[in-house]
């Protein structure tokens, strides 16, 4: 998780050896490209075997504690005690991660030595792989946050409000380009929505309606922004899991946003919640979902 752990380290002498080898041959910074090993218990099991993103590391060297949150202080021993400062940090899209076996088939054979002492990538397939797969950028501790989006457009009436821009930062792919499919999406929290409301929900649901070229990436952040408890935040719909094509460009998908947004603003039964959440019933959440694939068609 590069919001509480903004480092690559090794363990022991030999470790310590390895590191320090290895800063003889690499630019400062460099990147280290990251995956998850199939034996993690304490992970999503979505990323198990899968390369998640990658980090720019520094060659500033330190204890592991130098950086990474306090939550790990004291834990795992000497493990990984030889570090260094990682200064960005990049998640691969959840829709488009390659599984470890894709990048390199025959990497069972070596797993245990690459994750305790890495390894040079230097196979030019491999390099245009990784090149090749969208990634976005995301918080690493011990580095400042990016500035939060503007407010919504307050004139819009209430239920209402504009889509956001298109981004411009992340999403990112070799040749530099900044664009990536959209897909529609809705998300629900799951839990005692009754309790979370502090008043009867009359069997309604809370959703989130939106577009983005990564929907579940949009629902760990939403889940990532509230403390650990028994509401989820799942995915109800997107383009991709619903067998439509995925929308070539923002504008497009936008046209489906508003025709969602539309209809639940103007359904009696319908709450508006601030922002793009609202609490309705499940027949008015499939018929805005089936209207926003229709809008966006045109």
């Amino acid at each position: 998780s590069p919001e509480t752990w903004g480092t690559v380290g090794w363990t022991g002498d030999r470790g310590r050896t390895r590191r320090n080898n290895l800063l003889l041959e690499l630019t400062d910074p460099f990147i280290t490209v990251c995956y998850v090993t199939r034996n993690k218990t304490r992970t999503d099991p979505k990323l198990k075997g899968m390369v998640a993103g990658f980090y720019l590391v520094s060659h500033e060297t330190g204890d592991k504690d130098q950086f990474t949150h306090p939550i790990y202080h004291g834990h795992d021993g000497d493990s990984w005690g030889h570090s260094l400062k990682a200064v960005r940090a990049f998640s691969y899209l959840p829709e488009h991660r390659l599984k470890i076996t894709d990048l390199d088939p025959a990497i069972s054979a070596r797993a245990r030595s690459v994750s305790a002492m890495g390894e040079v990538i230097t196979d030019p397939r491999q390099l245009q792989l990784l090149r090749d797969t969208p990634w976005t950028e995301v918080e690493v501790y011990g580095s400042s946050a990016r500035a939060p989006a503007g407010p919504a457009d307050p004139d819009q009436g209430k239920g209402w409000v504009q889509a956001g821009p298109a981004n411009t930062e992340g999403y990112v792919v070799a040749d530099g380009s900044q664009w990536t499919p959209r897909e529609l999406y809705i998300l629900k929290l799951a839990g005692d929505i009754d309790a979370y409301l502090g008043y009867p929900a009359q069997g309604r649901s809370i959703i989130k309606v939106g577009l983005s070229a990564s929907p579940d990436l949009r629902r760990q952040s939403f889940q990532k922004a509230m403390p650990l408890g028994s509401f989820e935040w799942k995915t109800f719909r997107t383009t991709r899991t619903f067998g439509l094509d995925l929308y070539s460009s923002h504008a497009i998908a936008v046209k489906g946003e508003d025709a969602m947004k539309r209809h639940l603003a103007s359904c009696a039964d319908v709450e508006w919640l601030t922002g793009e959440f609202y609490l309705a019933s499940d027949r008015d959440i499939e018929a805005a979902w089936r209207l926003g694939c229709e809008a966006a068609k045109a």
